[in-house]
């Protein structure tokens, strides 16, 4: 299991540094640069895919107070929410009204809560921020290794080169990921073409 030095080392493994970092309070550039972006860098690469290790399931609770228009219930979302992957039986996925109105989606986020007509209790699969690092996928590590490289780059390297090297390095990783299942494909839709969008 790799712990938040593990990931910050092979972050330094990957821009090429002879040295490591036992702590990120370290007094040193390298763990002061990581440590500056590491918690932000790691929401953002959780929210950036579905992640398997890092999906939940939830059921809410319908709020009191209804939304001021638009919808006709709303639900608060859990706190360690990130990004909505499913609700009730439905992927996110785009509809033919999204193409034409975006108000007119079965559902919105809004302030932290999910706006819906679906009635309650509302079934949710969704990304949470998972901090434990000893649950990580071990392909999640690298691809966030490779973002943490590629965000310290000049802080740390001073080299533009080994920064653009490292951002086809993150995608080959993302690749990577997804091909052995670590990242979920919910089922995606083929695109109405104009043919079936001029019958509306």
């Amino acid at each position: 299991m790799a712990s938040r030095v593990d990931i910050c080392n092979l972050a330094l493994l990957f821009l090429g540094s002879g040295s490591k970092i036992t702590s990120l309070t370290d007094n040193n550039v390298a763990a002061r640069a990581l440590n500056g972006c590491y918690d932000l860098l790691r929401k953002a690469e959780l929210r950036a895919n579905y992640w398997s290790f890092a999906l939940k399931r939830d059921t809410l609770p319908a709020l009191a107070d209804a939304p001021a228009w638009g919808y006709q219930q709303k639900f608060q979302l859990p706190g360690d929410f990130l990004r909505l992957v499913q609700i009730n039986d439905f992927y996110l996925i785009p509809a033919i009204l999204d193409y034409n109105d975006a108000d007119a989606s079965a559902w919105a986020i809004e302030s932290g809560q999910v706006l819906t007509d679906y009635a309650a209790p509302l079934k949710i699969r969704y990304v949470w921020d998972v901090q434990d690092e000893g649950t990580f996928d071990a392909l999640f590590n690298v691809s966030f290794a490779t973002r943490l490289a590629h965000a310290t780059c000049e802080q740390i390297t001073n080299s533009n080169t080994k920064k653009a090297a490292l951002g086809e390095d993150y995608k080959k990783a993302i690749m990577l990921a997804t091909r052995a299942g670590a990242i979920e494909k919910p089922p995606a839709l083929i695109g109405d073409d104009s043919w079936v969008m001029s019958r509306l």
